[in-house]
């Protein structure tokens, strides 16, 4: 139990040092220190340390000896990248989900649909919310952890967390709202390439979505000094 709230300690820390990037309170090449941030999070150093590292691993800040934790760049080719491996894996759990799905499956999911349309639009939290309630549980019913695993690892790349802030992003209330429903009606006939197509589709245009919000707040930042060099050509397989 105690492991448990050290990695929801460091996972929490990671989320607010994220979401300063995010808000531009620190740029891309900012050194982040971390006795500063232990004491603006009200934390000891030691999850700061760990949150680093975890936010190293995922692409937003760069570990250097003898510098410490720089904030990275955040490429707008780079998120492409990352939406187009987490459609991917969407896609497939969507196409084993509806190979699985039982009448009780598609009543419930049917049901979160049915509270999505029916939110009040000025309630973005619960709208956001409730859409990943509805794409954990198609997770659920597929049952392949390891595409699973590749999802969330995507999710976390994004340079916008759900469940907390997507409402903010124009466009995808109604998407949320209107293309779930075709989805579920996949799952529920069974339709396998239809509901790998159309869950693939929903979260690339969502992407998409995303990325023309970030183009119009000149969001993306790309110093020279920041870009890492190119490595070797990799071997054909």
């Amino acid at each position: 139990m105690a492991q448990e709230g050290k990695e929801q300690l460091r996972s929490n820390v990671a989320s607010a040092i994220r979401d300063q990037i995010m808000a531009r309170t620190v740029h891309p090449g900012d050194t982040l220190r971390l006795g500063q941030l232990a004491e603006q999070l009200g934390v000891s150093v030691t999850p700061v340390r760990e949150a680093l590292l975890l936010l190293t691993q995922d692409g937003w800040v760069r570990h250097e000896p003898n510098r410490g934790f720089r904030v990275a760049a955040i490429r707008r080719k780079d998120v492409e990248d990352t939406y187009l491996m987490w459609s991917t894996a969407e896609g497939e759990i969507a196409a084993r989900a509806a190979t699985r799905a039982t009448s009780r499956d598609i009543d419930y999911l049917r049901e979160i649909d049915r509270r999505i349309r029916e939110a009040d639009p000025e309630d973005g939290h619960l709208a956001t919310e409730l859409n990943s309630t509805l794409h954990h549980y198609v997770s659920v019913i597929a049952d392949a952890p390891k595409l699973d695993w590749f999802a969330r690892a995507a999710s976390r790349l994004v340079p916008l967390q759900f469940p907390e802030n997507f409402h903010v992003v124009p466009g995808w209330s109604e998407v949320n709202r209107t293309q779930h429903g075709p989805l579920v009606d996949a799952l529920a006939s069974g339709d396998v390439e239809a509901a790998r197509s159309g869950t693939a589709a929903h979260f690339h245009g969502t992407g998409e979505l995303l990325m023309q919000w970030l183009d119009s707040l000149d969001f993306w930042e790309e110093p020279d000094d920041l870009v890492a060099p190119r490595g070797p050509g990799r071997l054909a397989g």
